[in-house]
């Protein structure tokens, strides 16, 4: 599929397979009953966040292949959150003690998933406020031209 099909049929498409989704969801509940139903929301969630995620990296890596001189800078920017992360985990402490000490306790949590959450939650800070501030910047650049 190219970019004009997906122009001209995407919205048709994607209206299409959300409609013969609810048509089986009530199909489901009328046929088997609402714990059914309910099983079937979950495995159909699952089913496309994993046919998503296929896309987006298979979008991806077409398009490295296809240009790499346009993509380096998108895998620069890849390159820089995660090491990001890494320098973050690498500095996270692995929290013993207060609230978060009992409750890694209670679900078993390791000092190394501990640090990766921790650095995940660090850097997905980091980057909200470095997203905001790129906004900022360019509304105020724009604002001057």
């Amino acid at each position: 599929m190219n970019y004009k099909y997906l122009a001209k049929y995407g919205q048709s498409l994607a209206f299409g397979g959300g409609a013969l989704l609810i048509v089986i969801f009530f199909l489901i509940v009328l046929i088997a009953g609402q714990d059914a139903a309910l099983n079937f929301i979950i495995w159909a969630g699952i089913v496309l966040l994993v046919l998503t995620i296929v896309a987006l990296v298979g979008y991806a890596l077409y398009h490295v292949i296809r240009d790499p001189k346009d993509s380096a800078k998108g895998l620069l920017g890849l390159g820089a959150m995660l090491l990001l992360f890494f320098i973050l985990y690498l500095v996270s402490p692995a929290e013993t003690t207060g609230k978060i000490g009992a409750l890694r306790e209670e679900f078993s949590i390791s000092d190394n998933l501990m640090k990766a959450i921790s650095s995940g939650i660090l850097t997905t800070f980091i980057l909200a406020i470095l997203g905001v501030g790129a906004f900022v910047y360019s509304e105020v650049r724009n604002l001057f031209k």
